[in-house]
């Protein structure tokens, strides 16, 4: 079926917030095959970030954050902080940031509500761990099973101290389907039901992102067989290849999606083309902002690369994003992007529409009247 307009499903427990996703660094203490090394993945050649850069990234972060919540609603007045690495916990400086991002948020705590949400591979040692969690409302812990069984233990006595301070959290677990990796992910996921564990699998992207039928199989311990369709490469067209990201795109943090505006029917999985959704009319702008702590750029996501003027590049940088905040605040209404890109990953969740008043009217859900640009 074609589609022209996409949104999120309206759930109470899937409200579509702000997102300001914060690369603090690219190294890792892993090396998974799935990861790659480079742009879209960790890389232990790259020092770590000076916590004086990163302080002031940070500073501008909740600055522009600002500047998009004076034009929302009362109820869309929310900003989740995604703080990820490479891995967050690896960087030497990790306790002072984490420390500062609560004292910068204090002018604007009564404006607009911020949870930080850090990803992490939650490897840290005790005492490290406790720390971190003292300024964090919660974590996305993922596991991997391409490492050394003493992190392990460690990942699973930090989700443990988790649930035990009932911090929020989630846990996802990379189902990497080679060798004993995969049984690996099974029994992680077992112990986790086990132990009452917030737990799901996550599907690889990409081509290692091809799974069997008894893997499939086995996945029904864990997922709606209805989801799982979606990844049978035999019932994929073969001229299209049977990756996961080929077919379809989910949202990263596993959002009900509606299409065409029917709002009653819930996707997981959004078809889409080989060109993606490019000339599409989209809001990406309005909930996402990607800050690269080891470049200085900002971009709109971390995978979308479209400006305001429909070019593709950071949209600002370190030394250009007070500029740039101030030419926001100039404008009376928030605008939108046209899509340039035929491939759209972290964004898809994104209000979007063919239609740019239909847009307009979806974001006025989300926005004060005055302030959705519907052009």
């Amino acid at each position: 079926m074609p589609i022209h307009t996409l949104e999120p499903a309206y759930h109470p427990k899937q409200k579509m917030s702000m997102l300001v996703d914060w690369l603090v660094t690219a190294k890792c203490n892993y090396d998974c095959n799935y990861c790659p090394v480079g742009f879209r993945g960790h890389d232990n050649s790259i020092p770590h970030p000076e916590v004086e850069h990163s302080l002031v990234m940070l500073d501008q972060m909740y600055q522009y954050a600002d500047v998009i919540m004076s034009h929302k609603k009362e109820a869309s007045k929310e900003v989740i902080m995604q703080i990820l690495g490479g891995e967050v916990i690896y960087h030497p400086g990790v306790i002072e940031i984490m420390k500062q991002s609560s004292e910068k948020y204090l002018p604007y705590k009564d404006r607009w509500r911020l949870k930080r949400r850090l990803t992490t591979n939650g490897t840290a040692t005790e005492k490290k761990w406790k720390e971190i969690v003292q300024h964090i409302e919660g974590i996305t812990m993922s596991y991997h099973t391409q490492g050394p069984e003493k992190l392990k233990k460690f990942f699973r006595a930090n989700v443990l101290y988790l649930k035990e301070i009932k911090l929020e959290y989630d846990v996802i677990a990379l189902m990497y389907p080679f060798g004993k990796c995969w049984k690996d992910c099974l029994d992680f996921l077992r112990w986790a039901k086990e132990n009452d564990i917030n737990a799901r699998p996550k599907i690889l992207d990409g081509p290692l992102g091809v799974y069997e039928k008894w893997q499939l199989k086995d996945l029904e311990e864990f997922l709606d067989p209805s989801e799982l369709i979606h990844w049978d490469k035999s019932k994929k067209d073969d001229s299209r290849g049977g990756q996961v990201d080929r077919q379809g795109r989910a949202c990263c943090g596993g959002r009900r999606m509606c299409v065409n505006r029917q709002l009653k029917d819930h996707q997981f999985i959004v078809p889409r083309d080989e060109e993606g959704f490019k000339g599409w009319h989209c809001s990406a702008n309005q909930f996402f902002l990607h800050g690269n702590n080891i470049t200085g750029n900002y971009f709109t996501t971390k995978d979308c690369r479209v400006k305001l003027d429909g070019t593709t590049g950071p949209i600002a940088n370190r030394q250009t994003m007070p500029q740039y905040i101030e030419s926001l605040k100039a404008r009376q209404t928030l605008p939108t992007l046209l899509c340039g890109q035929s491939k759209c990953l972290c964004g898809t969740c994104a209000p979007k529409s063919k239609d740019p008043a239909l847009l307009g009217k979806i974001l006025d859900i989300y926005n004060n009247r005055s302030s959705s640009s519907h052009v």
